[in-house]
C-alpha cells in the first residue's frame, strides 16, 4: 500500500514539473476599450466687466504690502489676457487693485446666466473669501485679514 502510494506521488510531482516546463500559451487578447476622453475644463468665458456689487469687508485687510480699512468697495468682475480678475474699487469708483481669481469647475450641469456673490471668512479668520457662482465655475477671491 505504501509502495503505491509513493509511487502515485513521483507519478503527480512528475506531471507536475513537466507541465512547468512547457510554454504557456498566450491568454487571447481582448480589444482594448478606450475610456471616452473627458472633455478639458472649460475655459472661463470672457467675461466684459461686470459690476458684481458692494462688497462689506468686515476688518482690515492687505493686498501686496497695502493696509486697507474695513469698509464697503465695490466689486468688478472682468478678463485680463483670458484669466478672470476681481478689480476692487472705492466708494468713488477708483481702482485700488485687482486680484487674479481662482477657478474651480462647478459640478453638475447647471444652465442659466445667474451671479451669485458670497462673501465669508475662512477658517481662523486668517482670509476674508469672495465667492462667485456662475453657471459653470466658481470663482473666488482671497483677501488676507490684517492682524
Amino acid at each position: 500500500m505504501k509502495k503505491i502510494i509513493l509511487c502515485a506521488l513521483v507519478a503527480l510531482l512528475s506531471i507536475l514539473l513537466l507541465a512547468q516546463d512547457e510554454t504557456p500559451v498566450p491568454a487571447p487578447v481582448e480589444p482594448q476599450v478606450q475610456e471616452p476622453e473627458q472633455a478639458p475644463a472649460q475655459p472661463v468665458a470672457a467675461i466684459q466687466e461686470k459690476n458684481l456689487r458692494k462688497i462689506r469687508f468686515p476688518q482690515a485687510f492687505v493686498h501686496a504690502g497695502k493696509e486697507y480699512p474695513a469698509g464697503e468697495y465695490w466689486l468688478v468682475l472682468t478678463d485680463k489676457d483670458g484669466r478672470p480678475v476681481f478689480m476692487v474699487r472705492n466708494a468713488q469708483q477708483e481702482l485700488l487693485f485687482e486680484e487674479l481669481a481662482v477657478v474651480k469647475d462647478r459640478p453638475g450641469r447647471r444652465r442659466g446666466s445667474s451671479f451669485w456673490v458670497r462673501n465669508e471668512f475662512m477658517r481662523d479668520k486668517e482670509y476674508f473669501r469672495v465667492k462667485v457662482t456662475t453657471p459653470g465655475q466658481w470663482l473666488m477671491g482671497y483677501f488676507l485679514v490684517k492682524k
